[in-house]
């Protein structure tokens, strides 16, 4: 596409092509310029004159990942501060065609380094492997595979089997001072619901009569329903109805909340996720199978199930006691 303006007495005529960098010149008569953009514009078309396509630094395409991308996932704060982040680092200032493997595993090693969690640093790559992904299928790029593919990925570390006792989820409680975490805690082991899916409860999402909660904000992106127990019942009735939101709180709140009450009473390894993995190992040892704890938990693998159940050898050896 061809553009002419005047400009100091001169019409500069200027050819643009997608993905392409413009080419201009300028001429003292507007005829002449243009001829000269149909002898241009002829050329390319015939091969005869190679443009390049002008080269992007990363920081482009994460603001406009960030823009484009972000806004059709569910949650994407997270994502949002992991790019902000990313945009702070050297790696932002390369051109991303120039971008190889050995840049993307230095940015592996210097956040193993920075002590990063592995799942974190997985993160991040992932967010740059879609970026890759998405420059090259949807967006034009002409890019030579996905680097980020190429590397190793931290190895996860094995699920931690940390287990919260009654008398210590009762001393996190007693020592907090946010009005919502006790409630927040109690119906998380009662529900083995993520705090995400704990936070965005709303009273048009419980049916009284039924005893269940709709979740349809769930990670795996699929709707499933939450049976409540009388005691989970107990103390949802509990709750003031000053709006249709159960906890008017955001998830950040309740995890510092948690820790700060875990520091008060010297209780080490143990987050508001912990409580997750407490719930669904106390559902296996209550005698549900795997298949009723993943319809209650929401998880599609059993593997990952696995991850999460943690029985105590006291309860196995009273099982088989029973049984002997």
């Amino acid at each position: 596409m061809a553009s002419f303006r005047k400009r100091n007495g001169k019409w500069q005529a200027r050819i643009q092509r997608k993905y392409l960098p413009s080419v201009s010149q300028s001429f003292y008569e507007l005829d002449i310029a243009r001829k000269w953009v149909r002898k241009i514009e002829r050329e390319i078309d015939l091969g005869l004159i190679q443009i390049r396509p002008a080269k992007t630094n990363l920081s482009q395409l994460l603001l406009r990942y960030q823009k484009e991308i972000l806004p059709l996932k569910k949650s994407p704060q997270a994502d949002i501060y992991r790019i902000n982040a990313l945009l702070r680092l050297p790696i932002s200032r390369l051109c991303i065609e120039d971008i190889k493997s050995h840049d993307i595993a230095d940015l592996r090693d210097s956040f193993v380094m920075a002590t990063k969690a592995p799942n974190t640093v997985r993160l991040y790559l992932a967010i740059l492997s879609h970026l890759f992904t998405v420059a090259k299928t949807e967006w034009g790029y002409v890019l030579n595979g996905n680097p980020v593919l190429r590397i190793r990925r931290p190895k996860l570390p094995a699920s931690s089997a940390r287990r919260l006792t009654d008398k210590e989820i009762s001393l996190i409680c007693e020592h907090t001072q946010s009005l919502y975490l006790p409630t927040a805690i109690m119906l998380a082991l009662h529900t083995a619901m993520r705090l995400s899916e704990i936070i965005n409860i709303g009273w048009s999402m419980i049916d009284m009569n039924h005893k269940t909660i709709t979740l349809s904000l769930t990670k795996n992106g699929e709707e499933r329903s939450v049976p409540l127990s009388n005691s989970a019942m107990l103390l949802i009735q509990s709750l003031p109805l000053d709006s249709d939101a159960l906890f008017p709180i955001t998830p950040h709140a309740i995890t510092v909340a948690f820790m700060k009450a875990c520091r008060r009473v010297g209780i080490e390894g143990a987050s508001f996720h912990t409580l997750r993995h407490e719930a669904i190992s106390r559902f296996f040892e209550m005698g549900l199978n795997p298949m009723e704890v993943a319809a209650i938990s929401g998880h599609k693998s059993m593997q990952v199930l696995k991850r999460y159940t943690h029985i105590k050898t006291s309860h196995l050896l009273a099982k088989i006691n029973e049984v002997s």
